[in-house]
């Protein structure tokens, strides 16, 4: 195979693979919709997939019972974690209600996204 069969083979696959990374189609699973936070877990939490990741842990406990886990890649010594930890305390500070979803493995053995929702009055 010659240089230029090979750069017209790379190109094709590219293009037929590009579309594919580029657009990830998984919406995830709700794990728990429209619920308060009753405690979180900071640090150093070993009871959790993944670990304490150096103390960098979060454990995340609802009013419905649900304890679940944010996903070891987003805890606090990652950056996608900072504003996930971020909107988690605010939604606790002032009694917001919170939907989390799983998109890792569509499992719910741990989160991945948090939606904090408005106070209805």
């Amino acid at each position: 195979m010659n240089i230029k069969t090979t750069v017209l083979l790379f190109i094709a696959l590219m293009a037929i693979a590009l579309p594919t990374l580029a657009n990830n189609n998984n919406p995830g699973v709700i794990c728990a919709e429209k619920q308060h936070i009753t405690a979180i877990d900071f640090g150093y939490v070993t009871n959790i997939h993944g670990g304490s990741d150096w103390a960098s842990a979060l454990n995340l406990h609802l009013a419905n019972g649900v304890i679940i886990p944010l996903n070891y890649k987003y805890n606090a010594n990652d950056d996608g974690g900072k504003s996930i930890i971020a909107a988690l305390r605010m939604a606790f500070s002032f009694n917001r209600e919170v939907t989390i979803w799983d998109h890792d493995h569509n499992n719910c053995d741990d989160f991945d996204q948090v939606r904090v929702h408005a106070a209805l009055f």
